[in-house]
């Protein structure tokens, strides 16, 4: 999906690259943007909550976009992106446990396992950061809690609890992918280290 809207987010890059605004201003944009979503959230103002979260998580594909069309890539970059891109998630969560404690909760712990997986196994391991397994990725939690916000607004509330408990069921799935996976990249390690 990143590769297919690269184009996308060159061309909207260009503005913000002509007018000077730094990829980590963007960055922390998120961070007022997906809090007061989750205030909208908790105050039952859920169009408000969806049209503050949804800026909020393309900030993500945004930030990036002006990092490569201004030549400001840093791995301090890359580094608060991704811490960032957490506290978004957290946020939107934390708006909706109020409404589905147990789900959003676990949906919380779950996504932040699945993110932990790969940061984990970079302290144990060299690694990088591909061929990781893409179920409960980042971008298929996010669109599913946009998508909760968004029935929750049109008063579905049975619809957009089977969405958040689905969301859920794909952290989990992710979880486990990313444990197996971790489990094969260090084993691969300890190989290739006994091997040299």
């Amino acid at each position: 999906l990143r590769q297919k809207v690269r184009p996308v987010g060159n061309l909207i890059a260009k503005p913000f690259v002509a007018a000077g605004i730094s990829p980590n201003a963007i960055t922390l944009a998120a961070i007022p943007l997906s809090s007061l979503a989750a205030f909208a959230t908790l105050q039952g103002y859920f169009f408000v909550a969806f049209w503050l979260a949804l800026p909020s998580v393309l900030l993500d594909f945004l930030d990036g976009a002006v990092a490569r069309a201004s030549g400001q890539e840093t791995d301090y970059g890359n580094h608060l992106e991704a811490v960032v891109d957490r506290y978004v998630e957290a946020a939107l969560l934390v708006g909706l446990a109020y409404y589905y404690p147990i789900v959003a909760t676990s949906a919380l712990g779950l996504s932040t396992l699945v993110s932990y997986s790969k940061a984990r196994v970079g302290l144990v391991i060299a690694s990088d950061n591909s061929d990781w397994p893409g179920v409960g990725d980042r971008a298929d939690r996010v669109l599913l809690l946009l998508v909760t916000i968004l029935l929750l607004a049109y008063g579905q509330q049975f619809w957009s609890f089977l969405t958040i408990l689905t969301l859920t069921a794909v952290a989990a799935v992710g979880c486990v992918q990313r444990m197996q996976h971790s489990k094969v990249l260090i084993e691969r390690a300890a190989v290739n280290d006994s091997g040299e």
